[in-house]
């Protein structure tokens, strides 16, 4: 029995963040956090909804979800504040086939940051299998990624914890500590520049590729959704972890926080 309690408490250690995140954010974060959605929001133009709002509050930040004003290119956007982090992901509708666009810098106690940024890969077809893909999306980005390694104090972060959040991640994620703020700041800004560049260059795909697209999005979603909650539930408790998950993720269907498939 102890064993099993000890497997258990490894567990839960694992889904944690490695690092100690700071209660809240500095007014730098936050301005950043601000301007980033600004970046967006500004070539794709963004409305809030009501979402959150209908879902729930916790006492360790907000969150809004996004919707776009004429919809063309997105799903929505989850923008949101967590304890000392903050975050900005972009979902993509079926009608493109660029990567959605994941993003988080963190404030850590001491003054240092941490960024986890993504291009996670959509459609049928695994990533590899259509070179297209990687030239589009993939490697011209890269060169950023070596840059922010080389970056004074950068470390690697090990990987979060849950197994649901690493089924969504792609292979060039960026898990990255140890940064000053104008560090961590370029390496955001340069993220969602790459992404929204592409977006800006992206030509729609053929509607019989469409469903598979939709498929994909869906699955994508429902598993973001169940490492968020695993990840928050280890930290917070089951309510309210289960909360902040489903106000980061944004509106899915009933199946996904249902746990069905």
């Amino acid at each position: 029995m102890v064993t099993t309690m000890m497997r258990s408490l490894s567990l839960l250690l694992a889904l944690l963040p490695v690092s100690l995140v700071a209660l809240t954010p500095s007014s730098q974060l936050l301005d950043l956090h601000a301007s980033l959605l600004s970046s967006v929001s500004s070539q794709i133009p963004l409305t809030p909804t009501d979402y959150t709002s209908v879902v729930g509050s916790h006492p360790r930040g907000s969150a809004t979800w996004h919707a776009e004003s004429s919809p063309q290119f997105l799903t929505g956007v989850s923008s949101y504040v967590c304890d000392g982090a903050v975050g900005l992901d972009c979902w993509m509708g079926p009608s493109y086939d660029v990567p959605n666009c994941l993003l988080t810098v963190a404030e850590c106690e001491g003054g240092s940051f941490e960024v986890r940024a993504d291009l996670v890969a959509r459609g049928a077809d695994p990533l590899g299998s259509n070179p297209q893909i990687l030239e589009k999306y993939y490697n011209p980005h890269l060169a950023w990624r070596d840059e922010a390694m080389a970056m004074p104090g950068a470390k690697a972060l090990p990987p979060l914890g849950s197994f649901n959040r690493r089924l969504v991640d792609s292979p060039m994620k960026l898990e990255i500590g140890g940064l000053d703020f104008d560090s961590a700041k370029s390496l955001a800004e340069g993220h969602l520049s790459f992404w929204l560049g592409a977006v800006a260059d992206a030509q729609q795909v053929a509607a019989r590729l469409r469903g598979g697209f939709n498929l994909r999005d869906d699955k994508i979603r429902q598993f973001y959704y169940r490492g968020l909650a695993e990840e928050f539930t280890a930290m917070y408790g089951e309510d309210e972890g289960r909360l902040i998950a489903s106000l980061h993720t944004g509106p899915v269907a009933e199946a996904y926080v249902g746990g069905g498939s």
